[in-house]
């Protein structure tokens, strides 16, 4: 078994995970769990629609393919972080795989939203007052002021 570089997110729900566990879907093992070059490369991909496979790589969701070792993903199988080899009871079903393309498409969504919100920030500029107003308000200054220097003769 090649050595991997152990992750610590959740795979389904993409959230850190205490010692492995994952709150809601239970434990992990090291190789199964997302990490953060994962999270920011799923981040700029689309993911709905989705269409499920019958089985699927818990880190990149891609096509797993059976080989001597076990189940590798086919598009990472042979990179420097490789996924898998897995066991059959390691890779992601059809329920897991929907709830994990939601997961998946809500955080590309928001990272969108933070790309577009740093490329075009929202500049607020307050608004004028109306030329009425200015001019009412330089009158009762005038008045208040008149009154004063009356008061102090």
């Amino acid at each position: 078994m090649r050595g991997h570089s152990g992750g610590h997110l959740c795979p389904v729900c993409i959230r850190a995970t205490g010692g492995g566990r994952c709150v809601e879907h239970g434990p992990w093992k090291s190789h199964q769990m997302l990490t953060g070059g994962d999270r920011r490369r799923l981040a700029r991909e689309e993911w709905q629609p989705y269409e499920p496979a019958v089985h699927a790589c818990p880190r990149c969701l891609g096509d797993v393919t059976e080989t001597r070792s076990g189940w590798e993903c086919v598009d990472h199988g042979h990179t420097r972080d490789p996924h898998g080899p897995y066991v059959v009871a390691e890779l992601l079903c059809a329920t897991a795989q929907r709830e994990s393309a939601i997961s998946r498409s809500l955080l590309a969504r928001r990272h969108r939203a933070r790309v577009e919100r740093t490329r075009n920030p929202v500049v607020t500029v307050p608004p004028l007052p109306s030329v009425d107003r200015l001019v009412r308000v330089t009158a009762a200054a005038a008045v208040v002021a008149g009154t004063i220097a009356y008061l102090a003769h």
